[in-house]
């Protein structure tokens, strides 16, 4: 492979993929991604040293959404719902179950850099993405759970995604400044309130990297 080579990342999620960039393999960090780099390691090195162990279940996390921060559980039967648990299982199904997608269990690889191979990249990972969306659900399904809470201007609002099976938090923000600042302030209190357990910590498990990571976050 030659030296700068370069490898595409697809930003994805719930509602596949959105995104495409290329990152140069070679590529030099700068002095300020030096220093950020720098600023996360010492953060995550004090959150490591005081997480304690002492952590609740998913199903007391969704509690505590409700009764200490008024989140409201959007109904799993609306259209929107509907459309977003399909997704997300989708999502999942890509993740911890790609052998049930025949020929598109294998990642598309992209051929080069040129914009009609790196479209047809994303094509590719749609269509892996669909075809996760066709397997039943009695072939593979999760528990999904969105709660939300809005604001003056409807289409302003706080929301966390709660999947119990595999033990996925994630949430985001639509709004203003102060809108996005109270969610990340959330965010946090909702990890450190879900916490770790003495033995995810021994073990550093997927839930302590998940916790320590959003802890260390802006």
């Amino acid at each position: 492979m030659e030296k700068n080579a370069s490898a595409v990342s697809v930003i994805g999620g719930a509602d596949g993929p959105t995104s495409v960039f290329l990152l140069k393999r070679d590529q030099k960090l700068t002095l300020r991604q030096k220093m950020q780099r720098i600023k996360y390691n010492i953060k995550r090195t004090y959150v490591e040293k005081t997480l304690k162990s002492g952590g609740h279940t998913l199903d007391e996390v969704m509690a505590y959404l409700v009764k200490a921060h008024g989140f409201v559980e959007l109904d799993k039967d609306s259209d929107e719902m509907r459309e977003e648990y399909s997704r997300m299982r989708a999502s999942f199904l890509i993740q911890h179950a790609p052998k049930l997608l025949g020929e598109y269990a294998i990642l598309p690889q992209l051929k080069s850099e040129s914009q009609e191979d790196l479209w047809d990249y994303v094509r590719q990972s749609e269509e892996r993405i669909q075809k996760a969306m066709e397997i039943s659900s009695a072939e593979f399904d999760i528990d999904f759970h969105k709660f939300q809470i809005s604001f003056d201007d409807i289409n302003d609002n706080i929301h966390f995604l709660i999947e119990k099976r595999f033990g996925y938090i994630g949430g985001g923000a639509s709004g203003n400044k102060k809108i996005v600042k109270r969610f990340q302030q959330l965010d946090k209190d909702i990890h450190r309130y879900y916490g770790v357990t003495e033995e995810d910590i021994k073990t550093k498990s997927k839930r302590y990297e998940d916790v320590v990571r959003a802890l260390c976050r802006k």
